[in-house]
């Protein structure tokens, strides 16, 4: 997964949040959206020893 997607994925995550605190018929289950949450932890794994400098070159 790339930074974007990554950067894409987290701002739907927080949507998903917003619409499950505001109880919106629309919202996905708080299992869904932790399994998500996982999933980006997990893709965030390969940055996480990875200066900035390294990353915009």
């Amino acid at each position: 997964m790339t930074q974007l997607q990554i950067i894409r994925k987290l701002w739907s995550a927080i949507y998903d949040l917003l619409l499950y605190i505001q109880k919106d018929p629309r919202r996905k289950s708080l299992d869904e959206i932790e399994d998500n949450l996982d999933l980006l932890e997990r893709a965030c794994r390969k940055y996480e020893n990875t200066d900035d400098n390294e990353l915009f070159r």
